[in-house]
């Protein structure tokens, strides 16, 4: 059986790159037994822990070359790896890492990338010189395998997929809403200059006002915690604030049970898609853009211009519109997840 090492931003905290992790050790089992798989990750005893698979530390070099030595494949399992936006480092550690690889005669594969932003020119050249190693690449978004093309790469190598966790407790009977009370949960970030909490807090007030319940939940804890801290501050005991770590599946419970999600990070806003639940995204980079648009919705607003009056009658829209919002929104869901299929099929060819 073949043997796998599996690569992301995996063992962080973030809800996102978590449920990546679990939707791409999913799609794996397909293919082979779970002792054949291998995670890099920041925080190896809990990724054993909670998935039952072996693990490396992700800093240590000699435990991955020799643990390369043994394996068949890389699979880097998807999210957004090759980006220079949020980290100089961290593109270049994924770089290395395919050649490492591919010095050690390994398969390479890299499945639901979205490519960038890459804005420095030496990160671009590296991505160029090293992505001709990769034997396959499937992309989550068109701009992705457009710039894949534009610089060079092999169009035979590239495929169109989409984020795996849209198919995120796919099948699973959701328990009904009661009508009795509306809700709406935040999942925020801060980004730069923008005053998201102070912004967000008068939308939550003006919700609260009209009898509509308001959650806060922290997707990457580390950095978000705090967020919902500011929020807090500014609304007290009007609304509920999620201030533990949750787990992938709690909050994907909590999301399922609102009427609407107002997220600005991008794995809350799949996880209410995967959910059926209509959501007003707030944008801070292309990355959300390009969700929204493949559910056929539209960006609320964007995170350094966010206007309170008018998100509030964007989300107050959705829930006067709710069941058409949630038939179309399950009909996009629909076609999105035929294109993970293209996942499993690479997979199974390696």
């Amino acid at each position: 059986m073949k043997k796998i090492l599996l690569a992301g931003y995996y063992g962080f905290g973030n809800l996102g790159d978590e449920a990546i992790l679990e939707m791409a050790i999913k799609q794996i089992l397909e293919i082979t037994d779970r002792k054949n798989i291998t995670v890099l990750s920041g925080n190896k005893e809990a990724t054993r822990k909670k998935y039952k698979v072996d693990t490396i530390d992700r800093y240590n070099v000699f435990s991955i070359v020799n643990r390369l030595v043994k394996s068949d494949a890389v699979v880097f399992g998807g999210g957004s790896l090759l980006q220079d936006i949020t980290s100089k480092r961290s593109i270049y550690y994924y770089l290395f890492l395919i050649r490492l690889a591919k010095i050690m005669n390994n398969k390479v594969i890299m499945l639901s990338q979205g490519i960038g932003p890459i804005v420095s020119e030496n990160s671009i050249t590296a991505v160029k010189r090293t992505l001709k190693f990769i034997d396959y690449i499937t992309v989550r978004d068109k701009n992705s395998m457009e710039f894949l093309e534009n610089i060079g790469m092999d169009k035979n190598r590239i495929f169109l997929s989409t984020d795996p966790v849209i198919n995120l407790k796919e099948g699973e009977i959701h328990p009904k809403k009661s009508n009795d009370i509306k809700k709406v949960c935040f999942s925020l970030r801060n980004w730069k200059n923008a005053d998201v909490s102070k912004k967000i807090s008068i939308v939550a007030e003006k919700l609260i006002s009209s009898n509509i319940e308001c959650y806060f939940v922290p997707f990457y804890y580390n950095e978000d915690l705090e967020l919902i801290k500011q929020v807090e501050n500014k609304l007290g005991d009007k609304a509920v604030y999620y201030k533990e770590r949750l787990t992938t599946d709690e909050a994907f419970n909590i999301i399922r049970g609102m009427d609407v999600l107002v997220g600005v990070r991008l794995h809350s806003l799949i996880f209410a898609a995967a959910a059926n639940v209509p959501f007003a995204a707030v944008s801070y980079d292309h990355k959300i853009d390009h969700f929204v648009e493949s559910v056929n919705m539209d960006v609320a607003c964007r995170i350094d211009n966010i206007d309170a009056d008018h998100l509030y009658d964007v989300i107050i829209d959705i829930i006067c519109n709710e069941a058409e919002e949630k038939r179309k929104l399950s009909e996009s869901v629909a076609n999105l997840r035929e294109y993970t299929k293209i996942n499993y099929k690479i997979l199974k060819e390696i």
